[in-house]
């Protein structure tokens, strides 16, 4: 009976408390306000150089000077670098026993904010030549992909067995905070504000739908005793392998084996 418990008790991941829980959304809305703040602070640095640079005039169209774009990309960038590294950062805090592995989930959220950049370089280019409607756009793709890539590595790296739960719950929370920042779209008149509080809606959604979706697969798997989203259970034509031994690979013999093993005997 004892076994039995500790066996129920072991599925799924780790249950968290409601001040956990709490801890987990205050960490990722946190490090979403940070990046936020390098997001203002460099607006306002910039402002006097951006403001001339966009031709808007009444009833023109709008035109953007490729130095606006370098600007507009290098603030995007270090804005969700920032927020990602916190955010990141702080919600590994909340639950330690967790996430063991902080500093090596932390290095591969900057190596890829850095590669996310460069790949999305030539699409700001693209969208600002076009339209400056359409850059507001990238700039949200932008932000909702380097916080999702973000947040799968915080969850692979340090809690490899439910990958599988992380993937699901930050999927759900990308379709979340993109449907809040559409629905602010229709409402708000001004994009500069969106561009603002995207960080900490991304980041707050994605501790909040996360932990939730956590907790609710926790208690799934313990009530069916069933671990479906562990990463150690199989399905289909995979199933069984799990317990097939791995033939060890002969060791190859050297060429002199007969003369090693008479100088040995003698």
């Amino acid at each position: 009976m004892a076994d039995t418990e500790t066996k129920v008790q072991e599925l799924g991941p780790g249950k968290i408390s409601f001040g956990t829980f709490l801890l987990k959304i205050l960490a990722g809305t946190a490090g979403g306000i940070g990046g936020s703040l390098v997001l203002v602070v460099i607006f306002v640095l910039a402002a006097s150089v951006m403001t001339p640079l966009t031709g808007a005039q009444d009833g023109a169209a709008i035109e953007v000077s490729p130095i606006f774009t370098f600007i507009l990309m290098m603030m995007i960038f270090l804005a969700t670098t920032v927020g990602n590294i916190i955010s990141t950062w702080l919600m590994a805090l909340t639950e330690r026993e967790k996430y063991t592995r902080i500093s090596s989930a932390i290095s591969q959220v900057f190596i890829i904010s850095m590669i996310i950049f460069i790949l999305m370089v030539p699409v700001y280019f693209i969208t600002a030549a076009t339209n400056v409607t359409i850059t507001a756009y990238a700039v949200a793709l932008h932000i909702i992909i380097a916080a999702q890539v973000s947040a799968l590595i915080l969850e692979i790296v340090s809690n490899y067995r439910y990958a599988l739960v992380g993937v699901y719950g930050i999927t759900f929370s990308i379709l979340v905070s993109a449907g809040i920042m559409f629905g602010l779209a229709g409402i708000v008149s001004s994009p500069q504000i969106l561009l603002f509080v995207a960080l900490p809606i991304v980041w707050g959604s994605l501790a909040f739908v996360q932990s939730i979706f956590t907790m609710l697969y926790g208690w799934i798997a313990r009530t069916y005793d069933k671990d479906f989203l562990s990463t150690q259970t199989v399905y289909g034509k995979d199933y069984g392998k799990e317990v097939e031994a791995e033939e060890e690979p002969e060791t190859p013999k050297a060429k002199d084996e007969e003369g090693a093993n008479f100088l040995r005997h003698n």
